[in-house]
């Protein structure tokens, strides 16, 4: 079936189109200047445990990546049997490559340029990032890959790209590139990292202005759908900010309390910019934020 002259002209279908033109490699970032300074960062900087704060942000973005790479698929056929519409799968069929991508440059920042120190990242995954970006992440997908009964499903659906596009992209996400920011612009620190940062981060963008407007339709033909949405967050809320405070060290490269009134500012921008909550500069905030992915 072709796409309709209305699908042809959606955002959906726009998001679509900006994921070709922005289209980057992970295999072509250079990381070669980040060897050299993580080991001058580990020998020069030990005494604020420096090392041990970036492994620990590029153990999340890592083991968060494959995550979502993993977990996405099910979502691409449930926008098939929601006939949620060709515009609609053909973005999550281009989300879905992103997340490899960036799955992708993880891991090869770890093996390139982490190396050894790379031994045990594991214990960065604490209860709270373990259950939002893992545990409970691959529990709705598989919920939804299940569905069978089409009310039940469409409800999943909501619920699912709440999750994964609104609590872990939105929020969690959007929080960890504002720590990152910190911890190595300011610095001086990782020039590669900040670059692989910067390009997942425009993708990103696009994926969250997708869960906008996809969240917004949902609710505007089905109100029900609103406290699903509402819910969605509430549950996963204190994992995202158990997960900002896990950064809080004796010497910490990041502001930890400025990062969890970060998150839940990215909460209450997303619920605005969704037309779910009364508040036009959140939303506005969002959008100009968004410009450049979208």
């Amino acid at each position: 079936m072709p796409l309709t002259r209305d699908q042809a002209a959606s955002k959906y279908f726009q998001l679509y189109a900006n994921s070709k033109r922005l289209a980057w490699d992970p295999a072509s970032v250079d990381v070669r200047a980040d060897i050299a300074q993580w080991s001058r960062i580990k020998a020069e900087h030990g005494d604020i445990d420096a090392t041990t704060q970036l492994l620990q942000l590029i153990a999340l973005f890592h083991a968060g990546e494959e995550s979502v790479t993993t977990t996405l698929a099910p979502y691409v056929g449930a926008a098939a049997r929601t006939n949620a519409g060709l515009d609609v799968e053909m973005f999550l069929a281009s989300q879905l490559y992103e997340e490899a991508k960036h799955f992708e440059f993880f891991d090869r920042y770890v093996k390139e340029v982490v190396g050894p120190d790379a031994a045990g990242m594991d214990r960065f995954l604490p209860g709270p990032p373990q259950q939002v970006l893992i545990d409970d992440l691959a529990e709705v997908s598989e919920r939804l890959r299940r569905e069978d009964d089409p009310v039940l499903l469409r409800a999943t659906f909501v619920e699912a790209i709440t999750h994964y596009m609104g609590v872990v992209e939105a929020m969690l996400a959007r929080t960890g590139y504002r720590g990152a920011h910190e911890a190595l612009t300011l610095r001086g620190w990782l020039p590669g990292l900040q670059e692989g940062f910067r390009l997942i981060r425009r993708d990103e963008g696009r994926h969250v202005a997708f869960g906008i407007h996809f969240i917004a339709d949902a609710c505007a033909r089905d109100e029900s759908m609103r406290a699903i949405v509402q819910r969605t967050f509430e549950r996963h809320l204190p994992n995202v900010l158990g997960t900002v405070a896990s950064f809080v060290y004796p010497h910490p490269l990041v502001d930890v309390e400025q990062l969890q009134g970060y998150a839940i500012g990215a909460y209450q921008q997303f619920m605005a910019a969704a037309g779910l909550a009364d508040d036009a500069a959140a939303a506005q905030a969002l959008v100009l934020e968004l410009d450049e992915s979208v």
